[in-house]
This record gives structure tokens, C-alpha cells and sequence, in this order.
């Protein structure tokens, strides 16, 4: 790894829409704006089917 590939990841949270066993779920999912890698991901609330 080099220098360029080093960085200190800067978050920013999503709310998008996903599935758990089928039942859709509002998820709240935070990512890095410069690689676009995932931090983290919670469930919120279930979504309106």
C-alpha cells in the first residue's frame, strides 16, 4: 500500500429502504463519500409495505 491508498474515512449517513425475511425495513446505513464503503448498517423502523 502506498500513501494515496491511506485515508481517513469520512461518514455520511443514508436512509434507504431494505428487506429483512421478506418484511421491508427504513435502514439507516453510514459510508465513506470518498471509497464508498460501508460502516455501518441498523435497522430503523419497518417500512410501509
Amino acid at each position: 500500500m502506498n500513501v494515496k491508498d491511506i485515508h481517513k474515512h469520512t461518514a455520511v449517513t443514508v436512509h434507504t429502504l431494505g428487506q429483512r425475511s421478506g418484511v421491508p425495513y427504513e435502514v439507516e446505513r453510514t459510508v465513506c463519500s470518498d471509497c464508498r464503503r460501508l460502516l455501518d448498517e441498523k435497522p430503523l423502523r419497518r417500512a410501509a409495505a
